[in-house]
């Protein structure tokens, strides 16, 4: 059973989903659902946004039904040991490689409008040895950290309101005009985007509250994010038609580069500096991941020291692959689909079989 001082409130779990989900993909997600939706990508996001819960919501099902455990645990009590501990080794892969893939995009962003000719070394020691600094804490401490940094989310929500003097509601209508195919092509991007959720595999056992109210908390989460990025969504396509939004890959510094005040010249400078840390946010959030699950499978006591050799590994993979553009979309591509191997199929055969094999703790954990 966990110790009650290092679990984390209802109200701390929000803000913790809410924070692993927001992430790199903020500032290309319009260029990239309107590849497939045009300016019906909002309506994309909202249908990700639904697609989110229901993957949520097996996740919740299966916490509910090992409630002292995390998914490095009861994989095993479900399907076996030997199968059980591959799954693990495919999770920890798995969040293993979001990590390189978040630290190699956000150097490329920074490099690109404010680092340009700043080594790639130096960014990733700073924003990997950040992350590391946080993630070896447990889970009290980190949670403490993303509700606090979750006032900034507002700084980023206000910036982009002031570019509403230059947009065109005409851009946005006719509704529907993108087809539901391509509607629905454009939530894969969007959901994509909208990763972190699947923390709550981990973080189940480490929340004070009944399952109901855990639900409910993880349900606030998906819908802040869903609107939050809706309405980022929808103030690029009124900001730039079909032919502009085509050819801006970060459509949301280009809008706020073109604004200018007496007091702040470059909006898009300020943003960065803020996004930046839901950035370093999703780094903790899967280097912990990784890490917790090592020290799992090696029966440490806790996961410090596999924080260390996880965050040194990440470093090392981050300096020598390629840092091409090519080459992250390619990485991108890969991890896009792969992803509902993790948060759909496994988890989902998982919570079959544990009904099928009546696989159940005993037992109530959860503390008002």
């Amino acid at each position: 059973m966990m110790k009650n001082e290092k679990m984390i409130s209802i109200s701390q779990f929000t803000f913790v989903i809410i924070q692993a989900q927001i992430g790199v993909a903020l500032l290309s997600l319009p260029y990239v659902v309107h590849k497939h939706a045009g300016h019906d990508g909002w309506i994309s996001v909202l249908v990700a946004g639904i697609g989110v819960y229901l993957l949520l919501l097996i996740m919740w099902l299966l916490g509910k039904r090992f409630p002292k455990d995390t998914i490095y645990e009861y994989s095993s009590k479900i399907v076996g040991k030997y199968i059980g501990v591959f799954i693990s080794y495919l999770y920890i892969l798995f969040f293993f490689m979001v990590s390189i893939f978040i630290v190699v995009v956000t150097i490329s962003t920074l490099k690109k409008w404010i680092l340009t000719f700043t080594p790639p070394f130096v960014l990733i020691l700073f924003i990997v040895g950040t992350g590391v600094y946080l993630a070896k804490e447990n889970m009290k401490i980190i949670a403490r950290f993303f509700t606090f940094v979750c006032i900034l989310i507002f700084f980023l929500i206000f910036l982009e309101i002031c570019s509403y003097n230059n947009v065109n509601y005409r851009y946005i209508f006719p509704i529907g005009q993108a087809g539901v195919k391509n509607i629905f092509l454009g939530a894969h991007d969007a959901l994509n985007s909208m990763m972190g959720f699947e923390f709550i595999l981990v973080l189940f056992p480490h929340i004070k509250g009944n399952p109901s109210k855990i639900l409910k908390a993880g349900t606030i989460s998906i819908s802040f994010v869903t609107l939050l990025y809706t309405f980022f969504l929808i103030t690029s396509y009124m900001s730039f038609s079909k032919a502009e939004i085509s050819i801006v890959p970060e459509p949301i510094l280009y809008l706020l580069k073109s604004l200018s005040y007496e007091v702040i010249e470059r909006l898009d400078l300020v943003f960065l500096s803020i996004w930046v840390v839901p950035i370093l946010t999703s780094v903790v959030t899967y280097l912990y991941l990784t890490s917790f699950g090592i020290s799992k499978l090696l029966k440490f006591k806790n996961h410090s020291k596999t924080t260390i050799f996880t965050g040194l590994s990440l470093a090392i993979f981050c300096l020598f692959i390629p840092q091409s553009e090519e080459f992250i979309m390619k990485f991108g591509t890969f991890l896009s689909y792969s992803s509902y191997f993790f948060i759909f199929f496994i988890p989902l055969i998982l919570l079959i079989i544990s009904y099928i094999r009546k696989k159940k703790e005993l037992g109530n954990l959860y503390e008002v």
